[in-house]
């Protein structure tokens, strides 16, 4: 509940006559409301109105019991009428801001800011424009008013919970547990902290820690939508999406106008395979606010897995609008984003990657695409695919990001922005031959060295990064016992070009046997010229969802690409082949996680194949 200081100049009214009964009913007023007997505050304050109703202390006395008893339009009318009277009372400005918050931020933030200005050293006021500034997006801003709150009164657990939501937004998540857990141990029984640090365990991997705080934030306040919101949320990480979606639409009975709440379940009744109700509920999501750019992007990614490419490339340009997807670009240039428009003599296009680097091989196909149509074109790219671009006759001079972000001069334009402009779909596929190229030279070295194997070769790759596994592709990795079916039922040798994250699977798996004998020397082979040589001494390229997929689509090999049962929008729905590839074949989950049953398929397949 806000307050007031009893102090002799928020006593004195300036504007009205009869100076010494008003003070005494804003005095008998102001207790009633710090005993909390709101009814009794109320019948003072319109008593103190009638000897002085213009007296904009006592309005905004008035405004604050009407708030705290629910009466939020009444509330806002008087206190725009204190306000209107006068703005020297800076209890009135801070108590106006705090109903302010939700339905105009900024006007909330600058009341608060007047409020500060008066006194500054506030610790109520510098909280509450520390939360506010957080919701406005201003973390910094945020930080220093939180911090500088916590250093005047470092007892307060709402100044904490700020600070762990503003650590949290910043990406400091070590910091953003700490914080909330100090709020908590302030506020052991604070239904809104323990929600928060369900959040918190969320993001840092912790499923269980994170479904343990929410259902103890339920536990303390069962009507909270965000606390159900949230556990709908960690039930689907978790796979349970059946939880996922009674917890999802418990929140949106509670608030249904939350586009938060509908973005969740769009995304849960996608993960359930219902592409067609999460289109619908992305749309009512819209309605309710249809600036978000979370919903317009999830929206289209949908409509890109249904096949709907047009809309989809169109609401697929909101990613840069998203805030989990600050910092997708590899480069920020200083010059002029193009816009399909002619260029200038002498001026060059410059497509910046995005993404990972499956996301770079995949859609780096297109600065020959736009060179051939008359428009000169260069990449930024990962330094790491610069020599396979380059191989590739892609771009000679391909550049790193720290010179792209030094340009000035030219246009650019994100690297999956431009089959927006080519208007790329199933039906116009722009480009579809083989595009990526390795040195002969290592063709040769790796040809000698697997010279040896007799049986085909099938190079396996089974791990994506799990650091991108935590939205859509959550769920594409396979663990490597699953490949065991192909080991022990076909005549074939397996290589390993899994690198990094899951190679250590390699170390402990039954049938290490069956890989070439020059596993090692692969293995320590990381650069993606000689991962491209490799790849082009294999009979077959058997990969789940990453980049291997993309390098080996990209050079015609023959590529079975093994898909979780929702894929990402790049294959769509439904059949074997894709219009990105020709050279490749997918075989699909029928069950979520079941990828034995599809292992099972590849095996039979493979009989066939040699």
């Amino acid at each position: 509940m806000a307050g007031f200081k009893k102090s002799a100049k928020n006593l004195r009214s300036k504007q009205r006559p009869k100076e010494s009964q008003t003070e005494e009913i804003i005095s008998k007023a102001l207790t009633a409301y710090q005993e909390g007997d709101l009814q009794k505050a109320k019948k003072l304050a319109k008593n103190g109105l009638r000897l002085d109703q213009e007296n904009s202390f006592l309005l905004g006395i008035l405004a604050t019991i009407e708030k705290a008893l629910g009466n939020h339009k009444r509330a806002s009318q008087l206190f725009e009428v204190s306000i209107n009277i006068s703005q020297e009372h800076p209890d009135i400005l801070h108590n106006y801001s705090g109903l302010l918050q939700e339905k105009d931020l900024q006007k909330a933030i600058n009341l608060s800011k007047k409020a500060i200005a008066m006194k500054p050293n506030n610790s109520n006021y510098l909280e509450r424009i520390g939360h506010l500034l957080w919701k406005a997006g201003e973390l910094e801003n945020a930080l220093e008013a939180t911090t500088k709150a916590i250093a005047l009164k470092a007892n307060n657990p709402n100044s904490y919970l700020n600070l762990g939501n503003i650590h949290k937004d910043i990406g400091n998540l070590d910091q953003a547990l700490s914080s909330t857990l100090k709020s908590l141990e302030l506020k052991p029984d604070n239904p809104e902290a323990h929600m928060n640090l369900g959040s918190i365990y969320q993001e840092l991997g912790n499923l269980d820690h994170a479904l343990a705080s929410t259902l103890k934030s339920l536990e303390l306040k069962p009507d909270n939508s965000g606390a159900h919101m949230n556990l709908g949320a960690i039930y689907q990480d978790k796979g349970n999406l059946d939880k996922a979606l009674s917890s999802t639409l418990k929140s949106l009975e509670l608030k249904p106008d939350s586009s938060e709440a509908h973005i969740n379940l769009g995304a849960i009744y996608q993960d359930l395979g219902n592409v067609d109700k999460a289109i619908e509920i992305y749309k009512i999501s819209i309605q309710i606010r249809s600036d978000c750019p979370e919903t317009n992007k999830n929206l289209s990614m949908a409509e890109l897995l249904k096949g709907d490419y047009k809309n989809g490339w169109l609401r697929y340009e909101y990613r840069f609008c998203c805030k989990k997807d600050n910092g997708i670009l590899s480069a920020a240039p200083s010059c002029e984003m193009w816009s399909g428009e002619a260029l200038s003599k002498g001026e060059q296009l410059l497509l910046v990657s995005e993404q990972g680097l499956g996301d770079t091989l995949q859609f780096m196909r297109y600065v020959t695409v736009l060179r051939n149509q008359g428009i000169p074109t260069s990449i930024c790219a990962q330094p790491k695919l610069h020599d396979l671009i380059k191989i590739s006759g892609i771009d000679t001079d391909p550049l790193t990001p720290q010179q792209a972000n030094k340009l000035t001069q030219g246009k650019w334009l994100p690297l999956l922005s431009i089959p927006k402009h080519l208007e790329v779909s199933p039906e116009n596929p722009i480009a579809t031959e083989p595009y990526i190229k390795t040195s002969d030279e290592l063709i040769l070295k790796w040809a000698e060295l697997l010279s040896s194997e007799k049986r085909p070769i099938i190079g396996i790759n089974w791990q994506g990064n799990p650091d991108h596994e935590k939205t859509s592709s959550m769920g594409r990795s396979i663990p490597l016992t699953s490949f065991s079916t192909i080991a022990r039922e076909t005549n074939s040798t397996l290589l390993s070009l899994q690198k990094g994250y899951g190679s250590e699977q390699l170390d402990t798996c039954s049938f290490k046997d069956h890989f070439v004998n020059c596993q090692e020397e692969v293995s320590e082979t990381w650069d993606f010229l000689s991962t491209a040589a490799i790849i082009s001494n294999c009979d077959l390229i058997i990969t789940s969802d990453t980049s291997i997929a993309h390098l080996a689509g990209g050079m015609g090999k023959n590529t079975w690409l093994l898909l979780k049962k929702v894929p990402e929008w790049r294959w769509g729905l439904e059949g074997d082949t894709t219009f990105w590839y020709p050279s490749m074949r997918l075989f699909r989950q029928s069950k979520h996680g079941d990828w034995d049953k599809v292992l099972e398929r590849v095996a039979k397949a493979i009989k066939f194949h040699f």
